[in-house]
């Protein structure tokens, strides 16, 4: 137990906690530690980095993760006027998980803007939006007893960002929900999901004079995943998905141009591998 605390200590640096996903911890002081790629594109705008993350066990009922940390290799617009960046480190996410019972748990994740916040130039976006926030909420999982190999996970939580550059992201409900099947005949895990985001206050901005609200509340963010999960061995797993997302943010003319986006839109993929230990 002691040296697996001290490995994940260790690693900190290259990881973050955070929610890892919507089923159940890990249990007997076991840990993991996730590496993988990722990519994102919108029409003439793309992006694509690497993404590391951890977790750990610490008693039968409480997992700490680490998750969100990484390196963005790029980030920007095929364009004449556009430059080229957006690459640089990404925020560093710190959560936790509590065990209610073995299906119901209440998560806390707090974010580090660690993470570069500058962009390169015209048409390139920063690995990080440099936005303190805290995500707390609840989960619950159950396995399908009706079908052998199935089970879903459901999440609920409220998003709370603090203010940054002299702007204040309104308050979010963030529903989440996932199902997997395993197949009988293979170590092979089959998963589709889904999340839905709804800003439900105003969100703010400094002028240079006063705070003045954004006409963004009600504005909302949709996401949906595909992927496959093959487990090599019994402490390897290899994990891919396919995600596409929408954003629907609401604005007006006198917003004067300025806003706080969710997501925005995007179709990508995420790969990655993860070791138990």
């Amino acid at each position: 137990m002691f040296k697996k605390i001290i490995l994940l200590a260790a690693v900190i640096a290259t990881y973050s906690f955070a929610t890892w996903d919507y089923f159940g911890l890990l249990q007997n002081s076991q840990g993991s530690f996730k590496a993988g790629l990722y990519y994102d594109t919108d029409d003439d705008w793309s992006q694509m980095g690497l993404r590391v993350a951890a977790r750990m066990n610490v008693t039968p009922q409480f997992e700490l993760s680490l998750q969100g940390f990484g390196y963005q290799f790029w980030g920007e617009t095929d364009c004449d006027a556009c430059a080229e960046g957006g690459s640089g480190l990404k925020d560093l996410a710190i959560g936790a998980r509590f065990a209610l019972d073995p299906e119901l748990y209440l998560f806390l994740d707090f974010n580090l803007p660690i993470g570069k916040d500058k962009a390169k130039g015209y048409g390139t976006t920063a690995p990080s939006n440099h936005e303190m926030y805290i995500y707390a909420g609840a989960q619950h999982h159950k396995d399908i007893s009706s079908i052998k190999g199935a089970a879903y996970g459901t999440e609920a939580g409220l998003f709370w960002g603090f203010e940054h550059h002299d702007r204040e992201r309104g308050l979010e409900l963030r529903l989440g929900g996932e199902f997997d099947y395993t197949l009988p005949s293979a170590p092979v895990t089959l998963l589709v999901g889904g999340q839905f985001w709804l800003r439900l206050f105003k969100s703010e901005y400094y002028n240079g004079n006063k705070d003045v609200d954004l006409h963004d509340d009600w504005s909302n963010q949709f996401k949906f995943w595909l992927g496959v999960s093959l487990a090599a061995t019994d402490d390897i797993s290899i994990n891919g998905q396919i995600i596409a997302r929408s954003q629907d943010l609401k604005k007006k003319a006198k917003d004067n141009g300025v806003q706080i986006g969710m997501e925005g839109d995007a179709l990508g993929f995420v790969v990655d591998v993860e070791f138990k230990f």
